[in-house]
C-alpha cells in the first residue's frame, strides 16, 4: 500500500527556510500547542474545514446541507458559525459553497506527488544552492512518510532540511536526522514548567533529543531557533541558558531569535478558535536585540541572528548591525 500523508501546503521559492531557494513542505499534525503558534491550521493531523467570511455571500447553502446541524448564522454579524462539537468534517459544506467561503486545510498526498511538486524547482535549487525544507506542524507526526520523502530527495540529490520540534522518541529522530544536510530546532523555553504551561508538554525529551541528535547529524547542521515572546521566555536567565545549550552542541551553527508576531491571528478566526495571546503586541528586531544583546559580549562557538539578520559571528564578535537597521 502506497504511503500517504496529510500535507497542509507546499510553498515554492522560499528564501527564509534554509540556504538558497527552497520548496517548503508543510506537514499537518503537531503534539505541541504553543500559545503563539502562527500556523494553528497545522496542529490537527486531520484535514479540517475553515471559513473565509470575506467570501461569504450569506446564501446559507452550507447550513442546508450539513447533516449534523453544526452550522448556523450569527444573529449579530450574519457570519456562518460552526459548532465544532457537532462537526464531523464530512466536507459537504465545502462542496455546497459556490463561493469557496468554506475550504479545507490539508490534502492527502503520496511521496511521488510531493516529489513531483519539489522537482519543479530543481533548476532554482541548482543555481541558488537551495533545496527542500520539511516543516509543519511536526513531521514526526508522520515519520514513515517523512523518512520516505527524505530518501527520495537524497536519491534525487536534492538538498534536504527540516524544522523539528523533537517531541518524539529518539528512534524517530534517528530515522530522520541522518538524511538532513541541516535542520532547525525550536527551543521554546529551557524552563520545564513554563514549557508545559505555554506548549502543553514538558521539554525533557526535546532537550534530550537535541543533545543526542548532535552526535548523529551532519557537521554544523543544527540551527537553534527561539521564538521570543514577551513575558514568556524573554528573561535573561532563559536566554543565557539557551545559549549555553548551543555551546554544548559541537554541531550548532547558529542561534536565531524570532520576534513574536501576530500573523496567525487570521487563521485562528477562520478556524473559529480563540487566540491566547490576543493582547500581546508584535516585537521588532530591535525589541529582541534589547533582550538578548548581552550575548554578543561573550565568546560563542556559534553565530547569533535575529530573524535572519546576523548580529554576532563566531570567532569575530559583533557584526556591527546598527540600531537603524534593527528598527527598520
Amino acid at each position: 500500500m502506497e504511503l500517504k500523508a496529510n500535507i497542509l501546503r507546499i510553498e515554492r521559492l522560499s528564501l527564509s527556510d534554509g540556504k538558497g531557494m527552497r520548496t517548503v513542505v508543510f506537514f499537518k499534525g503537531c503534539p505541541l500547542r504553543c500559545a503563539w503558534c502562527s500556523t494553528p491550521e497545522s496542529q490537527s493531523g486531520q484535514r479540517e474545514v475553515y471559513y473565509m467570511k470575506e467570501r461569504c455571500t450569506g446564501c446559507g447553502a452550507c447550513i442546508q446541507v450539513c447533516p449534523e446541524q453544526a452550522l448556523r448564522r450569527s444573529e449579530k454579524t450574519g457570519e456562518i458559525v460552526r459548532d465544532h462539537s457537532r462537526c464531523k468534517q464530512c466536507f459537504q459544506c465545502v462542496d455546497a459553497c459556490n463561493y469557496r467561503a468554506q475550504q479545507i486545510y490539508g490534502r492527502e498526498m503520496t511521496v511521488k506527488e510531493v516529489m513531483r511538486e519539489i522537482q519543479k524547482d530543481e533548476m532554482f535549487f541548482f543555481y541558488s544552492d537551495g533545496g527542500v525544507t520539511l516543516s509543519g506542524g511536526d513531521l514526526f507526526c508522520q515519520t514513515d512518510f517523512a523518512e520516505a520523502l527524505l530518501e527520495a530527495c537524497n536519491d534525487a540529490c536534492i538538498n534536504a532540511a527540516a524544522e523539528l520540534d523533537m517531541f518524539t522518541s529518539f528512534e524517530n529522530v534517528k530515522r530522520i536526522v541522518p538524511h538532513l544536510q541541516m535542520f532547525y530546532v525550536d527551543v521554546k523555553t529551557m524552563d520545564p514548567e513554563k514549557h508545559k504551561k505555554w506548549t502543553g508538554q514538558d521539554n525533557a525529551c526535546i532537550l534530550e533529543n537535541i543533545r543526542k541528535a548532535d552526535a548523529i547529524c551532519a557537521p554544523h547542521s543544527i540551527h537553534v531557533r527561539v521564538p521570543l515572546v514577551e513575558g514568556v521566555n524573554d528573561d535573561v536567565e532563559n536566554i543565557r541558558k539557551t545559549a549555553q545549550l548551543c555551546q554544548e552542541l559541537k554541531n550548532c551553527q547558529e542561534l536565531e531569535f524570532l520576534p513574536y508576531h501576530r500573523l496567525g491571528l487570521h487563521a485562528y478566526r477562520q478556524l473559529g478558535r480563540n487566540y491566547q495571546l490576543e493582547e500581546h503586541a508584535s516585537m521588532s528586531r530591535w525589541d529582541v536585540y534589547q533582550k538578548m544583546g548581552f550575548l554578543c559580549e561573550t565568546d560563542w562557538m556559534f553565530d547569533i541572528a535575529i530573524s535572519g539578520l546576523e548580529v554576532y559571528k563566531a570567532g569575530i564578535g559583533k557584526t556591527g548591525v546598527t540600531e537603524e537597521v534593527l528598527k527598520a
